[in-house]
């Protein structure tokens, strides 16, 4: 059985973000297979927007007669609009599908790969960040100075055999100029000529991350409920 495109995304997806294992989303019920440390959910409930397909990714410590109640709590929580409790979460996941609305060439002239040379900038831009970002599995890491200071910057959250997923941040005063694409839209070039899959995700409430998303050529492939544990 050849998996679609969409259940390999989203296995993609979940494995970066959350450092662990899931089988090849062949059936649409599955268990966490192996974790560093296993997340802070019970029940990843994912819906494929092409095929409207759900499929339910579970801790592997909840009883079988547990899951149908949480099963209704995640699609009825996928179905409204309103306000989450603290124990629900929703977010999108995107990869990209189209052209940028930002070409190649007017990224590079805005944004470059930031290095070790590039401390002192890192520093100011977030105090205490510098490790951080600096850490090889955060490659490549994106940013756009202007006028001698780090305003925005792009790398990889996460990182896996098969994916990446972006992480962006841009300071207050230089949001909503450009910036933040510039910076995404040569992350994903320089992920994809890895070879990598580059992935972008936000909370389904978080409208200036999606539509940055979508400016940078990315398309949402996925809307889920994760609902938490210990609350």
């Amino acid at each position: 059985m050849k998996l679609s495109q969409e259940r390999e995304w989203l296995r993609s997806h979940i494995e970066a973000v959350w450092s662990l294992r899931i089988p090849p989303l062949e059936r649409d019920q599955v268990e966490i297979l192996y974790a560093k440390r296993l997340p802070p959910w019970q029940l990843f409930y994912a819906q494929l927007l092409d095929t409207a397909t759900v499929i339910e990714v579970w801790h592997p410590d909840i009883a079988e007669e547990a899951r149908e109640q949480l099963r209704e709590q995640a699609h009825e929580a996928l179905a409204t609009s309103h306000p989450m409790p603290a124990v629900l979460t929703r977010e999108v996941a995107c990869t990209q599908q189209a052209a940028p609305q930002l070409d190649l060439a007017t990224a590079r002239s805005l944004a470059r790969v930031l290095d070790e040379e590039d401390r002192a900038l890192l520093h100011a831009f977030e105090p205490g960040s510098v490790e951080y970002y600096l850490e090889a599995h955060r490659q490549p890491l994106i940013g756009v100075i202007v006028d001698g200071r780090l305003l925005s910057v792009a790398h990889s959250s996460r990182r896996t055999e098969t994916a990446c997923e972006l992480g962006i941040e841009t300071l207050p005063l230089a949001r909503r100029k450009g910036y933040a694409l510039a910076a995404t839209v040569l992350w994903s070039a320089l992920v994809a000529q890895e070879g990598l899959l580059p992935l972008y995700s936000a909370m389904l409430e978080n409208l200036p991350s999606r539509r940055l998303a979508a400016a940078a050529g990315f398309r949402e492939f996925m809307h889920a409920v994760l609902i938490q544990k210990g609350r």
